[in-house]
């Protein structure tokens, strides 16, 4: 499985963070304590980190069986 380093969008509205070096990608799960909030996966070259956060954050979705 391959996931492109597609970069996201911050909540203050910056576009382009981290395109080629790195990504983050929503999982279509959301976070119970909040339903503002829903996992995802984010990495770059050097880490790998799966946690929550606002789905104002604007990274890709990706359907992935």
């Amino acid at each position: 499985m391959e996931f492109p380093a597609v970069g996201f969008r911050g909540t203050s509205g910056s576009l382009g963070s981290y395109v080629g070096a790195g990504g983050g990608y929503w999982s279509s799960v959301t976070y119970t304590s909040n339903s503002n909030n829903a996992y995802y996966l984010r990495f770059s070259s050097s880490d790998l980190y799966v946690g929550y956060d606002d789905k104002q954050i604007g990274r890709s979705v990706r359907c992935v069986r």
